[in-house]
């Protein structure tokens, strides 16, 4: 009797925990790139396009694929900003940041 006690307590704390991680806010902090040229744009924009995701035309909109919603603004001189919206919980911020980071990098030329 005890285990089953022990088991559901168990239980009713995962799922508890598992719930509230799942409604917390999953916005990210938006990052900025500075010195993105318009080739480093349209390199970035050719490479989501053939991950296969649709891309808004113009410097500003929402991508979202796989349970990752993210905006772009890229005020069409150098600076462009990116913020992860919506994400799967387990997933963090930072993990999310550093995959957005190399993107951009790669496109920038670094």
């Amino acid at each position: 009797m005890k285990l089953i006690v022990s088991l559901l307590a168990i239980y009713l704390v995962f799922s508890l925990g598992l719930a509230q991680a799942q409604n917390e806010e999953s916005d990210c902090k938006p990052l900025k790139f500075i010195n993105v040229t318009p080739d480093a744009f349209e390199c970035m924009k050719k490479k989501i396009q053939d991950y296969g995701i649709d891309v808004p035309p113009g410097n500003e909109g929402e991508m979202s694929e796989k349970g990752v919603t993210g905006s772009f603004e890229w005020d069409g001189k150098s600076v462009l900003t990116i913020t992860i919206k919506e994400k799967p919980f387990w997933v963090s911020c930072e993990t999310a940041d550093e995959r957005v980071i190399l993107f951009v990098d790669e496109c920038k030329g670094k």
